[in-house]
């Protein structure tokens, strides 16, 4: 019986000791771990920091689609005892150009065309709409303040959809002045970008009696891709000059 419980012992002792062992190894390996390179260490090694965001390109094309609304005004007949309220909601495919500049700064130049999606589409069928913006932008984030100028053709101010409807507002001679926040997603060699903006739109409005310049609150959103050149890749220093990394 003592040898039985001696050689218990002996493996109980064994086991102590790895156990310690084992531990022992764990702590010094720890402080190597947690000691991660730094992006300038990397940088010195010719290796992109793969935890770093990827700054947005100096130089990008964007293609959108575009979107205003405007909540015009309203026109009431006698003979129906009923109104009918008009909405101005122009449907554009957008292009743009984006420079980026100072690191974070950028500024962006568009030109849209399209039509008008709204029901007052027999007045003003056919939108042309360039704009510029400038502002903040970052790998995700951007926030812009711009200008815009919507022009429809022809505008034929009270024209009716033939069906019965009412006359319809003309909005001519629009400028738009606007705030925009924005989000840009990288996904592979591209980037979707959506951004919504709002600000106010002086227009002259001609609606039956009324022919006077006003504001409309107007509000923008666009849903884009942008393009751009390829970004060259840091290249690998060759073996005879890599440097460890402390």
């Amino acid at each position: 019986m003592s040898g039985w419980r001696r050689s218990r012992r002996g493996l109980a002792s064994s086991r102590a000791l790895a156990l310690v062992g084992a531990l022992g190894v764990l702590g010094a390996s720890v402080p190597a771990l947690a000691k991660r390179p730094s992006t300038e260490a990397l940088a010195g090694a010719g290796i992109a920091d793969p935890r770093a965001p990827t700054p947005p390109r100096r130089h990008r094309f964007r293609l959108a689609l575009l979107t205003d609304y405007v909540r015009a005004t309203q026109a009431c007949s006698a003979a129906s005892d009923g109104c009918q309220r008009f909405h101005f909601a122009p449907l554009l495919l957008d292009l743009a150009y984006q420079l980026q500049f100072l690191r974070y700064a950028m500024l962006r130049a568009s030109f849209g065309f399209g039509g008008n999606a709204g029901n007052s589409r027999q007045a003003m069928p056919a939108i042309i709409q360039p704009g510029v913006y400038v502002g903040y932008q970052g790998a995700i984030l951007g926030a812009a303040f711009g200008y815009s100028y919507i022009h429809p053709f022809p505008t034929t101010p009270n024209a009716t959809n033939g069906r019965g409807g009412l006359g319809q507002p003309a909005l001519t001679n629009n400028h738009v002045i606007a705030g925009e926040l924005s989000v840009t997603t990288r996904i592979d060699r591209g980037a979707l970008n959506l951004a919504l903006r709002v600000g106010g739109m002086k227009t002259h409005l001609r609606h039956f009696d009324l022919d006077r310049v006003r504001w409309f609150p107007v509000v923008i959103f666009s849903a884009g891709w942008f393009f751009g050149p390829r970004r060259s890749q840091a290249k690998a220093p060759s073996r005879g000059g890599a440097k460890p990394i402390e």
